[in-house]
């Protein structure tokens, strides 16, 4: 893996992005909207639809997100990026931008929340690294199956109905971790749930890094 590359290819993605301003900030409206609709439904939320609500819609605001990740791409722009970059280079690229970008996301809308529903975590550290984790491990299946969504055609709705389920496993073990963050639930193992978002995501990482320049290469 070429450090220097993948630098370039992250660059390169942030410049579009910044390009693409209407694209950036209609995501963010999008989840600022979400929880305003969600606080103006429910008026008073307590701990538990907290922690129910945060993930629900970091998922479906994160999808919106990184769904053009390869799908923006032109067919062109993919046999020119595969005389220049390994592929391994650009998608560790691709994965740390997404990842960056959605925890920007993630504390865009904890901000929100926080304004209109309040706070109510109590353990910080568990709740920040178990986001952390599993932010992580979102960013690494919705990239994943952007790729895969990119050889099909390119299809968005072929990137929901293979993420979600994909992502199902890290979102149980994020609302274990949050219930216990949030002391509605005491759990004195909580740290092996910790050790298996690890392992979910370092399972993830391996597969998408074993299976991508395969793909790349089709």
């Amino acid at each position: 893996m070429n450090i220097t590359k993948v630098k370039d290819i992250f660059i390169k993605e942030l410049s579009i992005e910044f390009r693409q301003k209407f694209a950036l900030g209609g995501i963010f409206l999008f989840a600022t909207t979400v929880v305003f609709i969600v606080y103006k439904s429910f008026n008073n939320i307590n701990p538990r639809e907290w922690t129910i609500l945060i993930w629900i819609i970091m998922l479906f605001a994160g999808l919106n997100a990184i769904v053009k990740s390869f799908l923006q791409e032109k067919k062109e722009t993919y046999l020119y990026y595969y005389t220049l970059f390994d592929p391994i280079d650009l998608i560790v690229a691709k994965l740390l931008y997404n990842f960056m970008f959605l925890c920007v996301l993630f504390l865009i809308i904890l901000g929100v929340m926080f304004i209109f529903t309040g706070f109510p975590v109590k353990d910080y550290s568990l709740f920040f690294m178990g986001s952390g984790l599993g932010i992580f491990g979102i960013s690494i299946v919705f990239t994943f199956v952007s790729v895969i969504s990119a050889a099909d055609s390119g299809s968005s709705t072929m990137m929901s109905i293979l993420a979600l389920p994909l992502v199902l496993p890290i979102v149980l073990l994020l609302l274990k971790i949050t219930t216990v963050s949030v002391r509605l639930l005491v759990d004195t193992a909580i740290m092996d749930d910790v050790m298996m978002l690890i392992g979910v995501d370092f399972i993830l990482l391996g597969a998408m890094l074993l299976l991508f320049p395969g793909l790349w290469r089709s």
